[in-house]
């Protein structure tokens, strides 16, 4: 009879009290949480879990009995001792303090086995108590980064967030790893509100989760903005960290003051994590936060199986057949077009209609069942299923549709920024995609236009205006100059936007942890890079390398 539960526990504490907490087999004396119990009898064969057939043994002695399993018995000891000579190796390291064994369990809690690359550094940074910037794109782990550190914490951890359905989604996903983490916003009734800031005043909670304007006063009451400031977190944790921008497009008043709610909280470590951040802006950030000093690490901007295709077309019904061209060449996933306004991708799709292409319309002026009728076709939820769609960048923030093998910009966006967002959605599944942008010789003139009408809406100050005009005008001519130049390789002039020539070099103690507790896998190199480095000049050219990328 295989016992499992509370009846396992019962009898493993019985074991240990009767080989009083010594491995039977060497006699070194083991922790309760680090002894292994061993079948005499395996299993296997017809060994009972009963304690004539159990017996103490250390980790060591463990996997010299099954030396089949022996890496995965020994991983606790391994992890130990790697520990113990990164910390000789990274003098760093020793403000940390032993968790070597704990940071292999607190993965575990989250169902991992290894960190991804690149995740470790991160997180070895926010434990020994330093601020820090991670710019990733969604879905490569960041929320990982802040809330395994969260879990060695002695205090609750904060974490501000924009939305309430992400604050929402993360604490759910906590709790069901038995993890306690709550969320405080303006849809929970008085009672429940009440009932979570007694516990968290407590310590029940690990993480909490809020928007930036619960410390704003002239939206919630003094006094729970006061309760909040009493509570003195490990870790201020600024997610979509791009809102800081005071400059940026997704703005919100609230995150420009986080730098002074810090201060309020009693200066915690600040953690904050955006998809997309250049160089420029990524120091504004920080500025903003009031951590100048924070380490910055920028990871996965290179995307190698997406190839990058720029196309000189000198009208709409040029552009129009080279886009019904390109959608018959991208046969085997799904296509997504992105258009600048909703008039012109009217203008788009009347076109492509008349060529007897059909391709519907995603923006955000649709009702609400109609956005989501459409998505769902999209991801291929409903049928018929969507091969193409034209949309505005209302669609697919946070999509994650795996099989998109074609992007095409009608025109370039305003901002390097959000031309890495959106060609961002092309090929998840790691598949070889392209990218093509459609160029004419200035595409600046309606970007302009709309950030002008933009600043005619915005509630700031004449200074103020001036100097987000200035901000907006310098990342459009950033973009322009990106699309239109054929210097060099049109990736690593992409690449260099983001990130800085001073690369953070991992010490020899971290890169021993690295080895035994990340994956480390040689990310491969493009297959095909772009026009730049094709040598393409004609159209037809260019044509010819896009069947070939997505044949």
């Amino acid at each position: 009879m295989r016992l499992d539960g509370d009846a396992w526990q019962k009898l493993r504490a019985e074991v240990l009290a009767r080989d009083q907490n010594r491995c039977t087999a060497c006699g070194e004396s083991v922790a309760e949480d680090r002894a292994h119990i061993h079948h005499v009898m395996p299993r296997a064969l017809g060994g009972l879990d009963e304690l004539s057939n159990l017996t103490t043994l250390c980790s060591g002695c463990h996997a010299a009995k099954h030396p089949l399993l022996q890496v995965r018995l020994s991983r606790r000891v391994i992890q130990r001792w790697a520990w113990r000579l990164a910390q000789w190796l990274d003098h760093d390291l020793k403000r940390i303090g032993d968790i070597g064994e704990q940071l292999g369990a607190a993965l575990r809690l989250f169902g991992l086995d290894r960190f991804r690359d690149g995740q470790l550094e991160i997180v070895l940074a926010a434990l020994s108590g330093k601020s820090l910037l991670m710019v990733s794109p969604t879905g490569s782990g960041k929320s990982l980064c802040f809330q395994l550190p969260a879990m060695f914490a002695s205090q609750m951890s904060l974490v501000v967030s924009p939305l309430k359905a992400l604050m929402t989604d993360q604490v759910s996903g906590l709790q069901r790893r038995k993890i306690p983490a709550t969320f405080v916003n303006s849809d929970l009734d008085p009672h429940e509100k009440k009932q979570r800031y007694e516990l968290l005043e407590k310590n029940a909670f690990k993480l909490l989760y809020c928007a930036p304007e619960r410390f704003d006063r002239s939206v919630v009451r003094p006094q729970e903005v006061a309760r909040l400031e009493r509570l003195r977190p490990r870790f201020m944790v600024v997610d979509e960290a791009h809102c800081v921008d005071k400059w940026g497009d997704d703005f919100r008043p609230s995150y420009s003051d986080l730098g002074e709610v810090a201060k309020r909280l009693g200066s915690p470590a600040v953690l904050a994590f955006t998809a997309t951040a250049t160089v420029r802006t990524q120091r504004r950030i920080v500025t903003s936060l009031g951590v100048g000093e924070a380490e910055i690490f920028v990871r996965n901007v290179d995307r190698p199986n997406i190839a990058f295709l720029r196309v000189g077309v000198p009208g709409e019904s040029e552009k129009i057949q080279y886009l019904v061209a390109l959608l018959r060449i991208a046969r085997n996933g799904r296509a997504m077009i992105f258009v600048p306004t909703i008039k012109v991708g009217q203008s788009v799709i009347d076109g492509l209609k008349s060529a007897g292409v059909e391709a519907p319309f995603y923006h955000a002026k649709l009702r609400p069942s109609e956005r989501e009728f459409l998505l769902k076709r999209f991801v291929g939820e409903i049928e018929p299923p969507l091969d193409a769609i034209v949309c505005t960048n209302a669609f697919g923030m946070g999509l994650d549709v795996p099989n998109v093998r074609l992007v095409v910009h009608w025109q370039h966006p305003a901002s390097v920024e959000d031309y890495l967002q959106e060609f961002g959605r092309a090929g998840r599944d790691g598949k070889q995609s392209l990218a093509v942008l459609l160029r004419t010789a200035d595409d600046r003139g309606l970007p302009r236009f709309m950030i002008e009408r933009t600043l005619e809406g915005a509630r700031i100050s004449a200074g103020d205006s001036d100097q987000v005009r200035a901000n907006k005008f310098a990342s459009l001519d950033d973009m322009h100059a990106l699309s239109q130049s054929k210097a060099s390789c049109f990736r690593r002039a992409l690449i260099r936007h983001f990130e800085s020539d001073s690369r953070i070099r991992l010490s020899l103690g971290k890169k021993v942890l690295a080895w035994v507790f990340s994956e480390r896998g040689r990310r491969p190199r493009p297959r095909f890079c772009c026009d730049v480095c094709a040598k393409l000049d004609a159209n037809v050219d260019c044509l010819r390398w896009a069947q070939r990328v997505l044949g």
